[in-house]
């Protein structure tokens, strides 16, 4: 990956990582009157991020559902859908998010092992 599409990647999982917050706040609270209000959230990344946008909606998607905000993922599957993305590479997105997941994971359990456990 060049600098810019490694800068674009953070900036997908910035950008997701509060929005994945805020909708899924907004689609599991049972007060009605949150849905309607503005999330006023600065999103000036998702127009501006110097890459392809199907790269972008695809990393947008992949921490979404690692995040679990279903209103995202339904976002970033839709504009994917209507940019001719088949379903079989967002599925390859999908698995790739899942295993991303389950790296950090396990590196992050491994970091936590007592000294002992770790040999």
């Amino acid at each position: 990956m060049t600098s810019v599409e490694i800068a674009a990647a953070k900036a997908a999982a910035t950008v997701e990582a509060m929005n994945n917050v805020y909708y899924r706040f907004a689609h599991l609270v049972s007060d009605p009157e949150y849905k309607a209000m503005p999330p006023r959230l600065r999103m000036d990344v998702i127009g501006n991020h110097g890459v392809d946008k199907t790269d972008f909606e695809l990393w947008s998607l992949a921490v979404s559902v690692i995040n679990g905000c279903g209103v995202c993922i339904d976002a970033h599957e839709k504009t994917l859908r209507a940019a001719g993305v088949d379903s079989r590479e967002i599925h390859t997105a999908v698995r790739f998010a899942a295993i991303t997941q389950s790296v950090a994971v396990a590196i992050e359990a491994a970091g936590s092992a007592p000294a002992q456990a770790r040999g």
